[in-house]
């Protein structure tokens, strides 16, 4: 299991991200508006532990964050964003 705050996080996801062309710094900040707004809505996830004003992210290991990353492309290469933020879960 891999635990890790918030900021760790948003950091190892932002950099993952960043690594392919398609994936803009504005359509980065789009996922983490979302991702902001799930974790202020406190809804329910699996990969959320949420505990009080924290919030800590646990992945089984690194492929979960790859796989976050490859499905947010694939919706952007596919122009199907709105689809994929509708009903996210995270």
């Amino acid at each position: 299991m891999l635990k890790m705050n918030i900021t760790e996080f948003r950091d190892e996801i932002k950099t993952e991200m960043l690594g392919y062309e398609e994936i803009t710094e504005a359509l980065v900040e789009k996922w983490f508006e979302n991702f902001e707004a799930f974790i202020d809505a406190k809804r329910p996830s699996g990969l959320l532990e949420y505990k009080g004003s924290q919030v800590e992210v646990m992945l089984k290991d690194e492929t979960d964050l790859f796989m976050m990353v490859d499905r947010y492309l694939a919706a952007i290469v596919n122009e199907d964003l709105d689809n994929y933020f509708t009903d996210w879960t995270f």
